[in-house]
């Protein structure tokens, strides 16, 4: 929380052309954050209309979801599932490895979109650092799924999380450089004034 008020602090002290690299690289640390609760598999056709049909059905006793939860799957909602299957040894076809990696893929997305929310914007280095570390996790999870026929499959596809993870992650990388480099033109302009009235 002191991060954070820490940051608006320091954009109320920005000038004008340091906010707008500001703004970007706090919207896609944003959006980065809140897409690992939005859905990354969406139910489709009957399927969908079934689940929604019998919504307060048990669709995995072990995560405690039922079929309502599960019409859109956000990259939290499979971690629980991988999580409660793990514990229970009720996994599918004995997948502990595959589902130690994603459980460890998904873990690193949430830690890194976390970390870019808290620091990144205060330090722009360690917003394209996490940043990198949070979409290599996500592209590799979206390959070992795409790689198992776990997404997209005959019953769900790609959510929306899908796209806004590459999307945000462009918006922070370009917002911290341009924030970074819009900084050091200001610190440049600075000094040559400081220096011309000595």
């Amino acid at each position: 929380m002191g991060d954070i008020a820490q940051g608006q602090q320091v954009s109320k002290k920005l000038p004008a052309k340091q906010l707008i690299p500001y703004v970007l690289l706090v919207v896609g640390a944003v959006a980065m954050a809140v897409s690992f609760f939005l859905p990354f598999a969406s139910a489709k056709g009957d399927y969908a209309e079934y689940l929604k049909q019998y919504g307060d059905r048990v669709y995995t006793a072990e995560a405690g979801l039922h079929n309502k939860d599960v019409v859109g799957l956000s990259l939290l909602t499979f971690l629980r599932i991988y999580i409660a299957g793990l514990q229970s040894g009720k996994l599918l076809g004995g997948m502990y490895l595959e589902a130690v990696i994603c459980i460890t893929l998904m873990v690193v997305i949430a830690v890194s979109s976390l970390l870019i929310l808290l620091f990144g914007v205060l330090k722009p280095i360690a917003a394209i650092v996490f940043s990198v570390l949070a979409v290599v996790a996500f592209y590799a999870l979206r390959w070992d799924f795409d790689d198992r026929g776990v997404l997209p499959s005959s019953q769900y596809g790609y959510g929306i999380a899908e796209y806004i993870y590459p999307i945000s992650f462009v918006v922070v990388v370009a917002g911290a450089i341009w924030f970074m480099v819009s900084r050091h033109i200001a610190k440049t302009v600075h000094q040559q004034l400081a220096n011309n009235t000595v």
